[in-house]
């Protein structure tokens, strides 16, 4: 456990991680201070929030008196310290750790971690639908908006802690060692952190860093004899075209078993679509090292709702289905909901890029794109790159955008979005971007009705 009694803590950003941060070291005594670049209205609320612990803070801006003395330094995920320290304003003296590793240090569940360029969220919510219906008190946190760091306390040796990780989480971990780590996939995406697909990659890989020989390492098995496995000191276990769990058409079943022995069938998963088939196996995987028998994450599975703003079928609109995915803020993520659908979709992308490259989608396009509205930030490079293959219209906000997808669309075609994209340039995260298209479908449904 560490120890932060009396000691000066700098928690870098208050967003939703670094509020839960500041308040777990208040609680365990450390002397804490905040700086964060913003002063918004979501800054001001938390620092009411935290005012009981006498914190003191900083905003608008970082500077060197306020954050240059302090003994350890609690970096948010979003926060790149690189700049903090060629200005001076951070000391190399000082210990840097993340939020994760920070809450880790206080953390006495057992911790199984998902990390993944997709399919994150649904594979961690899945694991903690299977691990709580067994009984167990599974709690689901990390990168989900409920940071591991407002949960520790509330963990007993018996609780699970279910914690989805990101790259950015990743890349300042020192002794977190999750006893299951799991990695669903690597594909292009932050770029504009990482620089390239090799550190990206890298950055993933860090999830089995601690692990020992008594730990589990859970992965699709396009990894398997890859290079990045050789320092892997867990026990590999292996899901989707081979290995432990295996993944067909008909459905999920043991690697080991005969080929009609499925723990589920292809028409028993409530998830549409080959990859969610993926993220399923996985937490089959997972949920049969805790324990689970299959008849119980059979249940477990069937039951299982699935996530807002991620493939959510949201309503149909004059006989066009619509589609709500805008959590897929990349273009891998894209191309698999693009892939789940037989029918011709109007697609509404765009926002705010990440460096990727949009050309390995375009052959989806090509073939499921009726046309593509854009949006955001990235309208012009991704209206030079997707001209070439789909009709391309440009929108200056999601009203617009919706109004023109439904002039596109005739019946029996599909409107989504899934932007390929950050939405930090017209909203504050992807969940407000998912309801501001659902709000503009609602209107067009409502007012058909009222026509009607």
């Amino acid at each position: 456990m560490m120890d932060v009694k009396g000691k000066e803590v700098l928690v870098l950003g208050l967003g939703v991680s670094g509020q839960a941060a500041a308040a777990l070291l208040a609680r365990k005594g450390a002397r804490v201070k905040i700086s964060d670049s913003s002063h918004n209205a979501d800054i001001s609320r938390r620092l009411e929030d935290l005012a009981r612990y006498s914190v003191r803070y900083e905003t608008g801006g970082h500077t060197a008196s306020f954050c240059s003395d302090a003994e350890i330094v609690v970096v948010s995920p979003g926060a790149d310290i690189a700049p903090l320290y060629r200005s001076g304003v951070l000391s190399r003296r000082s210990m840097v750790i993340g939020e994760m590793e920070l809450a880790f240090a206080f953390c006495r569940a057992t911790v199984v971690a998902v990390t993944g360029t997709n399919g994150k969220s649904t594979t961690v919510e899945l694991i903690g639908s299977m691990l709580s219906s067994a009984g167990m008190h599974a709690v689901v946190c990390g990168n989900t908006g409920n940071p591991l760091s407002g949960e520790v306390d509330r963990f007993t040796a018996e609780s699970v802690a279910v914690v989805e990780v990101s790259s950015f989480q990743l890349e300042t971990i020192k002794n977190f060692k999750p006893h299951i780590a799991v990695l669903l996939n690597v594909a292009e995406d932050h770029y504009e952190r990482h620089g390239n697909y090799e550190r990206y990659r890298d950055a993933k890989f860090k999830i089995f860093k601690n692990q020992s020989s008594g730990d589990w390492a859970v992965l699709d098995a396009c990894f398997r004899g890859t290079l990045s496995l050789k320092n892997i000191r867990g026990q590999q276990l292996f899901y989707g075209a081979e290995g432990e769990m295996i993944v067909c058409e008909e459905g999920i079943r043991p690697g080991d078993s005969d080929e009609k022995d499925f723990v589920v069938r292809t028409k028993e998963i409530p998830l549409v679509g080959r990859h969610n088939r993926y993220n399923v196996a996985c937490a089959i995987l997972v949920s049969r090292i805790m324990g689970l028998d299959d008849n119980c994450i059979r249940e477990a599975i069937m039951a299982f709702k699935g996530l807002s703003h991620r493939f959510e079928r949201i309503g149909t609109f004059r006989g066009v289905e619509c589609i709500d995915d805008s959590k897929a803020t990349n273009v891998d993520a894209t191309r698999r909901a693009l892939d789940s659908i037989n029918k011709r979709v109007v697609l509404i992308a765009g926002g705010r890029e990440k460096g990727g490259d949009y050309q390995p989608v375009l052959p989806c396009l090509k073939d499921k794109v009726k046309a593509a509205i854009l949006i955001g930030e990235a309208q012009p490079k991704m209206k030079e790159v997707f001209s070439s293959v789909v009709p391309v219209f440009t929108a200056g906000d999601m009203d617009q955008a919706v109004r023109t997808a439904f002039s596109v669309a005739t019946e029996g075609d599909v409107v989504m979005l899934s932007p390929m994209c950050s939405s930090f340039d017209m909203f504050s995260d992807y969940k407000k971007r998912g309801k501001a298209f659902q709000r503009s479908v609602e209107q067009h449904i409502s007012g058909e009705k009222a026509e009607g």
